[in-house]
């Protein structure tokens, strides 16, 4: 008896030894007897298309290449659909037309299609071949780019009034006689707009189907095919992406609006610059880019074999450390009649719910203030759309840094269980609360706008309250210095008076009678009543024709570090709860549901946070609103904001979304707890009605059930329930 239990200790020791070299060198034999066999060239566990699997392309069967490609898709998809798409949105609305409500609603149709796609495909290509199932939704995503983009293939010209044009630059300017009413601009200033919103509809949904499959069956196929041991460090690799996606969004998204629109065809007027409220940029080229980069990955993508090598190894890995109901693998089958019990039995799994909605708290700030964030830069701190952007990016991927990829390897190094996930999880979010105290803290005063905040006759400062800015709007654009100027039709086109640090709305509204031409184009406004003969000057480079420019007036304010600051510590807390949480969906789970289950997470997460995230905190931004911009009577989007009540917003919304997110993660840790309690009773039954054994069950330091088991009184091994095996049989 002794021979056979040293032989078999000596037959696992090999088969362990067996496993980590397989591991580090990525090769498709097996262990055992099997190790001197090579896998069927005919076979699907081969790299390579149809019939076509050369032993020289099998250098690409490997983990670390699929990681690579899976990576790659991330980083475009999350380019063009985070910060990139939040760069433009002001251009779009400028160069089409479009509204807030329509700019929501193109993005609900991004939303719902990666709801409604997601479960659908991830159901059907769970048990398909999911590397062709991915390369074919990358296709697909290229093609929704190239449809997004050919609105501006289609219009003939961008119809946005020019007021630093030559043609109409008089509008500017104090007119003693009563300008032409303009006639026909409402009904036919864009004439194809249901075409071009159709268009960027369909391209929306289009992307959306295919960029939710990455997320579901991409992170379910990369996850089986690599060992559960290292499986943190891929999924802190994948949210990296994202992560770096989204920063690099908003850089591009800030190169591409500062490139002139209709480039290369048509060069821009001298006159009209970035800085200009007319300006068109370039935002289709992004998207043609990511279209091209989406068709180029998709092709290594297709060779990819159904699985990897060490597959079957790693399997039975994942099975040993399921936990709690993962480990009741029901076996759903392959059709669609099977998916409303596989979605019900997946909601009935506490743990897994609460651990979804404590990801849809998190992901409703992002998703919200994502869209906003650039704007509540340039707004709060006075700097411009571009710059902003870059902050943004700097913000996004400061905490990305420290917070996956550090926390990443630190969950691979201490290998922590999934209890400590679920810790790590709640005392995350319940630390991101704090960082919402950034908003107010991290604050300036708002702009002084002559009219609508402050008054005109220099005697008396109006409050920055909501309700005060509302009545000032309506009656106190018009002076006695600018009584008789006519500046009803004048557009939004801000003038500094430096001296008192008070803007005007435009040249008009500042009395502004004349102006001259000077170098580069710029232009010098002069005889300006309201400003008691002061030179209001374009651009900074005249300030010393007078006392007063061009524009907003430079911020005093010094906030901005500080929010920088916040801002990267928010980022990297979220993040840092990411990791345990997604962890955490997978493990709790059985085998044949992970795909679901990213596509049901995925759903959650589209439908709760996504699609009503950035509704209801646009609703609270627009209500600090002092200042529209309108057309033909309706409202766009807002030019000045109370920056006060904006903090309050932003800082409220994000306090409430992370306390919701803190009750769910320590929900989860607790319904956790409890079911490795309760199966660890019921297995340890299962396991006395089987033998003559004795078991002894304990907590160790890490909150995990552990029992040693005596079978015959010949053998013991060290079993924690839906955690891990140690065997010393």
């Amino acid at each position: 008896m002794g021979e056979d239990q040293h032989s078999t200790e000596m037959a696992e020791k090999q088969s362990c030894h067996d496993l980590q070299v397989e591991e580090d060198q990525g090769t498709a034999k097996v262990a055992g007897e099997d190790s001197q066999q090579e896998v069927d060239p005919s076979s699907e566990l081969q790299y390579g298309c149809f019939c076509f699997r050369p032993s020289w392309l099998q250098i690409f069967n490997h983990r670390k290449f699929l990681a690579f490609l899976v990576g790659m898709c991330q980083l475009t998809y999350s380019i063009i659909t985070s910060g990139y798409d939040s760069s433009i949105v002001s251009t779009l609305q400028k160069g089409f037309g479009l509204t807030s409500f329509d700019i929501g609603g193109l993005a609900a149709c991004f939303s719902v299609s990666q709801a409604f796609f997601g479960v659908l495909i991830a159901h059907k290509g769970a048990h398909a071949h999911k590397g062709k199932w991915i390369g074919v939704t990358v296709i697909m995503t290229g093609l929704g780019c190239y449809i997004y983009m050919l609105p501006h293939f289609l219009i003939n010209s961008y119809s946005v009034l020019d007021s630093y044009s030559g043609n109409n630059s008089a509008t500017d300017l104090c007119s003693l006689e009563k300008a032409a009413t303009v006639t026909g601009i409402c009904g036919g200033q864009i004439a194809n707009k249901s075409l071009y919103i159709a268009l960027f509809a369909i391209g929306f949904i289009v992307i959306g189907a295919g960029t939710s499959v990455m997320r579901t069956l991409g992170w379910s196929y990369l996850d089986e095919n690599v060992s559960p041991t290292i499986s943190p460090a891929y999924t802190a690799y994948n949210l990296s992406m994202i992560g770096l996606g989204t920063a690099l969004g908003f850089a591009v998204g800030g190169v591409a609006i500062n490139i002139y629109g209709e480039w290369p065809t048509k060069l821009p007027d001298p006159t009209l610059t970035p800085e200009s409220p007319s300006w068109i940029g370039a935002w289709w080229v992004g998207y043609a880019f990511a279209g091209t980069v989406c068709i180029i990955l998709a092709i290594p993508l297709l060779g990819m074999p159904r699985h990897l090598p060490n597959y079957e190894r790693y399997k039975e890995k994942r099975i040993l450390q399921a936990v709690g109901k993962s480990r009741v693998d029901k076996e759903y089958g392959k059709s669609f009649k099977d998916l409303i019990p596989a979605v019900k039995e997946l909601i009935c799994n506490l743990p897994f719910l609460f651990t979804v909605l404590s990801l849809v708290g998190h992901l409703i700030v992002l998703a919200s203030v994502g869209v906003f964030f650039p704007k509540y830069i340039e707004t709060q701190y006075g700097i411009t759309a571009g710059t902003a952007n870059i902050y943004s990016g700097v913000i996004v991927i400061a905490g990305m840094l420290i917070g996956v990829i550090l926390g990443g390897w630190v969950f691979k190094l201490r290998e922590l269980k999934v209890l400590a996930l679920a810790k790590l999880a709640c005392i995350s979010a319940a630390l991101s609360i704090l960082t919402a105290v950034g908003f107010l803290i991290a604050r300036c005063p708002s702009t002084e706008i002559a009219g609508i905040n402050a008054a005109y006759d220099h005697k008396m400062n109006i409050s920055n309250s909501i309700d005060n800015s509302s009545i000032l709007l309506v009656a106190n654009l018009t002076a006695t210095c600018n009584s008789n100027c006519h500046c009803n039709s004048v557009s939004f086109k801000p003038v500094c008076d430096r001296n008192l640090g008070k803007v005007y709305f435009s040249p008009c509204h500042a009395g502004c009678l004349s102006k001259t031409r000077i170098n580069r184009g710029s232009v010098l406004f002069e005889e300006c009543n309201c400003l008691s003969k002061t030179v209001v000057s374009t651009p900074a480079e005249s300030d010393n024709l007078g006392q007063t420019i061009l524009g907003y007036c430079p911020s005093a304010c010094k906030a901005l570090p500080a929010f920088i600051a916040f801002g990267v510590l928010f980022s990297f807390l979220v993040y840092c709860s990411f990791i345990p949480s997604f962890q955490i969906v997978i493990r709790c789970v059985p085998e044949s549901q992970r795909a679901l289950a990213l596509a049901v997470q995925w759903v959650f997460i589209q439908f709760l946070a996504s699609t009503p995230g950035p509704i209801l905190l646009g609703y609270f931004i627009d209500s600090a609103c002092m200042l529209w911009n309108e057309d033909c009577g309706s409202r766009q989007f807002c030019w000045i904001y109370d920056n006060t009540a904006l903090a309050f917003s932003l800082a409220g919304a994000v306090a409430t979304m992370k306390i919701f997110s803190t009750v769910c993660s320590g929900l989860a840790w607790y319904f956790l707890n409890r079911d490795i309690a309760k199966y660890s009773a019921i297995e340890n039954e299962n396991l006395k009605s089987e033998g003559n054994f004795s078991a002894e069950t304990k907590v160790n330091d890490e909150d995990v059930s552990k029992t040693r088991i005596t079978v015959n009184g010949l053998a013991s091994l060290e079993y924690y329930p839906y955690i891990e095996y140690e065997s010393n049989v």
